[in-house]
């Protein structure tokens, strides 16, 4: 993943947490892999990843929520 978004800073989506390592929403990417026409997608597990992040930022919403 680090290589793509060295490659191709300009448009590669922003890291969700950047650190020692880098993480980002599997959906995110598998979208700007499909745009690039670099690899093939399958639509059932883009389907799986952009489950995955609504959950995952559901959550995010609820956790900030929850703070004073």
């Amino acid at each position: 993943m680090r290589k793509l978004m060295v490659s191709h800073a300009a448009t590669f989506p922003t890291p969700v947490h950047e650190g020692s390592a880098s993480v980002w929403h599997l959906a995110e990417v598998m979208s700007w892999i499909q745009a690039r026409g670099t690899y093939k997608v399958e639509a059932a597990v883009l389907e799986v990843a952009l489950s995955a992040m609504q959950v995952n930022l559901a959550k995010e919403v609820e956790v900030r929520q929850l703070q004073p």
